[in-house]
């Protein structure tokens, strides 16, 4: 067994290496030089898998929460509409996979269905602010409403905005 050398090149999607003698002459085995490369793909970084981890556990948080609202006006939410939260939960259903057969998954009464809902507040913003100003009682699925839009786009903390300081 002759003295060799292995040199290594070890670079982010490659490895690059050559055996030498002592005198740093590539050497031969099986009448082929002893030296090459292998590249491979290049590696995610943690940044990729970070932001899906992210994403993911927000949007548990997001559901946890929406659970917890539900569950905190369950009792009264029933004294007045008693399958609000499931045609609430099921309005991404088609409607014959629908466990309630209702074409409007907010307001099914016959004088105040969807329709109207959506004339006297065109966006969620104008049931917000008509809920802060008014002083008249509201019906419950509006409160509701504005509370679970408040619990459910309450914003984002992952970007900060420049502090004073910074000038």
């Amino acid at each position: 067994m002759e003295k060799y050398y292995l040199g290594l090149d070890i670079g982010t999607n490659s490895v690059g290496w050559a055996v030498t003698d002592p005198s740093y002459r590539l050497e031969r085995f099986h009448k082929k030089d002893m030296w090459g490369i292998r590249l491979f793909e290049q590696a995610d970084t943690a940044a990729d898998r970070r932001t899906k981890r992210t994403n993911r556990r927000r949007l548990q948080r997001r559901h946890q929460r929406i659970q917890l609202l539900q569950e905190l006006f369950a009792e009264e939410m029933a004294k007045v509409d008693d399958t609000f939260f499931l045609r609430l939960n099921e309005s991404k259903l088609h409607l014959e996979d629908k466990s309630v057969q209702e074409k409007y998954p907010l307001f099914i009464e016959k004088g105040y269905t969807d329709i109207d809902f959506y004339q006297e507040y065109p966006t969620i913003y104008h049931l917000r602010k008509d809920l802060m100003e008014s002083d008249q009682p509201h019906d419950i699925r509006l409160v509701y409403l504005a509370i679970h839009h408040l619990l459910k786009y309450r914003g984002c903390l992952l970007y900060t905005s420049p502090s004073p300081r910074d000038g």
